[in-house]
């Protein structure tokens, strides 16, 4: 009886520092992020970051499981004709929805879009919480960017406080 105390003891404090499961990681990452980085990694080939060095962004993740995601280039000046309105819009990424997470998995089912090819859709992602630094990255996929070329895009997110 001892034993089975020791053990159940002991597989309790194993539990209690080790995985984060489900419902643990989708309570710690409640909150709002500001992004630090995104790059694309083409598979095989260099980096690129698409809005450049210092981007700018933002994750809100709610209690109810939904979350929100815009993301800008830097150095984002107002138009001031048709053109640059085209190209403002070029530089924003921005989408919402219910998100579950699996492991280390974690889905948006895309409701609202800056990009109306994503709304209805299935975001998957995977992350990396260590801490108050969020590391979310995609599956390897085709390009819209680099065409013809696979890629695998990364974000990293630390928490604002």
């Amino acid at each position: 009886m001892v034993r089975l105390a020791a053990l159940l003891f002991a597989l309790y404090c194993y539990f209690q520092s080790g995985p984060v499961f489900a419902d643990d990681a989708s309570k710690l990452l409640v909150g709002s992020w500001k992004l630090t980085s995104w790059t694309i990694q083409i598979v095989g080939g260099d980096a690129s970051e698409p809005f450049g060095p210092n981007p700018k962004g933002r994750a809100l993740i709610t209690p109810d499981g939904y979350a929100a995601f815009i993301i800008v280039g830097a150095n984002r000046k107002p138009a001031t004709n048709n053109d640059e309105s085209a190209a403002l819009l070029k530089s924003l990424l921005l989408y919402t929805g219910k998100i579950t997470i699996d492991g280390d998995k974690l889905t948006t089912k895309v409701d609202i879009s800056g990009n109306e090819l994503l709304t209805g859709q299935d975001q998957v992602r995977f992350f990396k919480l260590e801490g108050d630094r969020l590391s979310i990255r995609t599956a390897e996929q085709v390009s819209s960017v680099f065409v013809g070329k696979k890629v695998v895009g990364t974000l990293t997110w630390e928490r604002e406080r």
